[in-house]
């Protein structure tokens, strides 16, 4: 993570047939150690500032680690290629790794986060 922000990037859509809903995607190049700080940040100012009665409980999150990049923009036959980024190949048993590792800094986080909760609601 950069010491003067993030490289984060977020791009906001509306759905076409239910203009009620809104996709927020959030793109970030950051380093496990850099997820888990701002991990750690987004729990403790949510702890905070709930946002339950701003947002509808049926809000959903997903997040996801990137494994390619491709480009359809060729005309005519696009060759198969393996999963890669930037032209570099994925080693898919490193990013198995990484999705563990990152699996483990979210399950931290969430268990931090319902702590935060549960005694928000607790103090009621």
């Amino acid at each position: 993570m950069e010491e003067d922000g993030s490289s984060g990037r977020l791009l906001t859509f509306i759905n076409i047939f239910d203009p009620r809903e809104i996709i927020v995607l959030g793109f970030a190049t950051t380093t496990l150690a850099g997820m888990k700080a701002a991990l750690d940040i987004d729990v403790k100012v949510r702890g905070e500032n709930p946002l339950d009665k701003v947002i509808e409980p049926e809000i959903g999150r997903s997040f996801a680690l990137q494994v390619a990049d491709d480009d359809f923009s060729a005309i005519g036959d696009i060759p198969y290629c393996p999963p890669m980024i930037g032209g570099n190949v994925t080693d898919m048993a490193e990013f198995d790794k990484d999705r563990q590792d990152l699996l483990a800094v979210f399950a931290a986080a969430a268990k931090k986060r319902d702590a935060i909760n549960e005694e928000r609601k607790r103090k009621g």
